[in-house]
């Protein structure tokens, strides 16, 4: 079995979450509230958006949670690849 490169996998892990916040926040920014809700309850089946969904995010949290889901993704696919490596 091919042995995955945990530290390699991880740094992919948290760039792809940084792409996807980005793709996010860019949705955010040119797409209305009544079309982001739609899509959130689209794409979240069951779930209400209507009243939870925030429309002025200053840009400090944006970078917060930029920085967040880098880490986050960057664990989990470190944690992914390490698992991955010891199932034989």
């Amino acid at each position: 079995m091919t042995q995955i490169n945990a530290k390699k996998f991880s740094l992919a892990s948290g760039i792809t979450g940084v792409i996807i916040y980005i793709s996010c926040f860019f949705l955010m920014s040119i797409l209305d509230k009544s079309t982001l809700i739609r899509l959130a309850n689209t794409l979240f089946h069951g779930m209400d958006f209507s009243n939870i969904l925030r429309m002025d995010i200053p840009i400090i949290e944006t970078a917060i949670g930029i920085i967040l889901s880098f880490i986050f993704w960057g664990i989990t696919g470190y944690i992914l690849a390490f698992v991955y490596n010891k199932i034989k």
